[in-house]
């Protein structure tokens, strides 16, 4: 334990010394970054309360519907977490040159395991930490809940929900190594697939939300009551079904009920924290192995094998554009994080589109008021843009900070770095702008056509706004120095980043709710008023895309050439 705190003690102290120096331009940086924080925070809090009024004053779904959604989503960030874990974990925890340091070092490897883990958890947890708070807060707000309950939430209830997808993760990331030295890493990826799909789509199954709003309403106006009979069994043995049910306890002053759902919240929480420690106590160094030999067989595959995309096959394009093509190609396909990732997140996008098959059938249905199928269009349409976001986050914001120490070569080369740059993030936008037209189509044609084919058209101009945000941030907030994709997605400068998208899908919404409104109240015949009104909110996200583009674009373009 010693080791432990020697350890975190220094780590404190060099991030303490390398991200505030004392300079007057440090300050106002600080005070700029703290302001966006404070506002994205007030602004979150006042979005979580005006949506928990509306749900249940306006649109009266019941406080047991609103928790049972709750519920979903958090099963979604769970699975989130845990994914999202895996990948991270690999990274940190097995191609951080810092863990290569520390095992020359005389420490126990199950010591460099818990550090990392924990470095890792708490690093990339930040920003999702103040969304959390800024929600509960507005939720709590809202139901009137005591001050002391805040902190009793987020310390007992929401973090070691956190933390158990997180130690989740880290064990079957050390499984999945463990096995890939065995029977080969993409068969066992392959199997992993399988098992998580199963697990969500049983998920969906046994819960079935569009039954059980169906059930509720039966009772209708008598829906404020606990339905918790009308649900599947197996449903109670899940951990998200304990923090929605603790919470929906809470709100009712019934804390008895709730104390047993917290306290099997901790226990699962310690639990897979343990095993986690006991699974890294055997296999950590082991799997550390496993995973330079496999860095190493992938390496040689790649040296040995022509690529069907290859420098050596032929090309219509000119020189220069085949190398920055192919130079991006065969880059991200050589470092396993990249197209790892890529596929983790390919893979929450099929479960979306299959998640969302039964809302025909929810827009179809005579006793869903307008109001509530304007929510359910927005939500739908709002999370196929995160996901666009979160790829953008994830592959854009990094791709300047990429260039590492070969900045300096363009930088000093007697060529213009702005057709290098543009063409680079061309590659990436082709990619996003493919993926984000195809989940947007998946989740508009659920809807009516007319109202497809502007969700469609509106995608385009927002898929050119966000990559070009990414862009010009990932640019200001470059760091020539980290290497790892995954670690500059997670940092300071991400996390501006990603509050910037948080407030313009706000933008978003506010602008789209009162046509979309208007079109599911009105016979929505061809050119009539609301459709007119859904047209020229398309024209407004054309020239607000316009504007962010050039915005940012060139930020990013200017960044390049400023003193590091």
């Amino acid at each position: 334990m010693k080791d432990i705190l020697h350890i975190l003690k220094y780590k404190i102290i060099l991030f303490m010394k390398m991200n505030t120096p004392v300079t007057f331009m440090s300050l106002v940086k600080s005070t700029g970054i703290s302001i966006i924080y404070i506002l994205f925070a007030v602004g979150f809090f006042i979005f979580t309360k005006n949506t928990v009024s509306y749900l249940l004053d306006s649109v009266k779904i019941g406080s047991f519907l609103l928790h049972r959604f709750i519920m979903i989503v958090l099963f979604m960030f769970f699975v989130s977490i845990n994914i999202g874990n895996i990948v991270v974990s690999f990274s940190t925890l097995f191609k951080s040159a810092e863990t290569a340091w520390f095992f020359t070092k005389p420490i126990s490897f199950t010591k460099v395991f818990l550090i990392k883990f924990l470095d890792n958890f708490f690093y990339s947890s930040t920003t999702l930490l103040l969304i959390i708070s800024a929600a509960l807060l507005g939720y709590g707000v809202y139901f009137n809940l005591s001050w002391y309950l805040y902190p009793v939430i987020l310390l007992l209830i929401i973090l070691p929900f956190m933390f158990s997808a997180g130690s989740l993760g880290a064990v079957i990331l050390l499984i999945i190594l463990r096995l890939a030295a065995k029977f080969g890493l993409r068969k066992v990826i392959t199997i992993l697939g399988v098992i998580y799909a199963s697990w969500v789509f049983g998920f969906y199954y046994i819960s079935s939300p569009i039954d059980l709003v169906r059930k509720v309403f039966q009772y209708f106006p008598n829906i404020n009551q606990y339905f918790g009979f009308l649900e599947n069994p197996l449903i109670k043995v899940l951990p998200n079904r304990w923090v929605a049910d603790s919470l929906y306890w809470i709100t009712k002053e019934q804390y008895i009920k709730a104390i047993p759902l917290i306290i099997n919240n901790l226990i699962l929480s310690i639990a897979l924290f343990c095993l986690a420690m006991l699974v890294a106590k055997k296999w950590y160094y082991k799997t550390w192995l496993t995973s330079l030999e496999l860095n190493s067989d992938i390496k040689i595959n790649n040296t040995i094998k022509p690529c069907f995309f290859g420098f050596e096959k032929k090309s219509h394009l000119n020189s220069l554009d085949e190398v920055i093509i192919k130079r991006e190609f065969l880059l991200f396909i050589r470092e396993p994080g990249q197209w790892i990732h890529l596929s983790v997140m390919m893979f929450l996008m099929t479960i979306f589109i299959i998640g969302i098959s039964g809302i025909r059938i929810i827009i179809a249905e005579n006793y869903y008021n307008d109001y509530l199928k304007t929510i359910i269009y927005l939500v739908v349409s709002m999370f196929s843009i995160f996901m666009v976001a979160a790829l953008s986050l994830r592959f854009v914001f990094p791709l300047i900070s990429l260039e590492g120490e070969t900045v300096w070569k363009i930088r000093s080369s007697p060529i213009d770095h702005k057709p290098l740059l543009v063409k680079r993030l061309l590659v990436y936008f082709a990619l996003i702008f493919i993926l984000g037209q195809l989940i947007t189509f998946f989740a508009n044609f659920q809807f009516p056509f007319e109202l497809s084919i502007i969700g469609q058209l509106n995608s385009t101009f927002i898929i050119i706004s966000i990559v070009s945000l990414n862009f010009g941030m990932g640019g200001y907030f470059s760091n020539y120095k980290e290497k790892n994709p995954i670690r500059i997605a997670s940092s300071q400068g991400a996390s501006i980043t990603f509050l910037f998208v948080i407030l313009y899908l706000v933008l978003l919404i506010s602008l789209m709710f009162i046509p979309v409104f208007n079109y599911f109240k009105s016979a929505h015949t061809i050119l009539d008023a609301p459709l007119r009104d859904l047209i020229f909110t398309s024209l407004v996200l054309f020239i607000l895309s316009l504007i962010i583009a050039f915005i940012f674009i060139n930020l990013g373009l200017k960044s390049f050439k400023r003193d590091i």
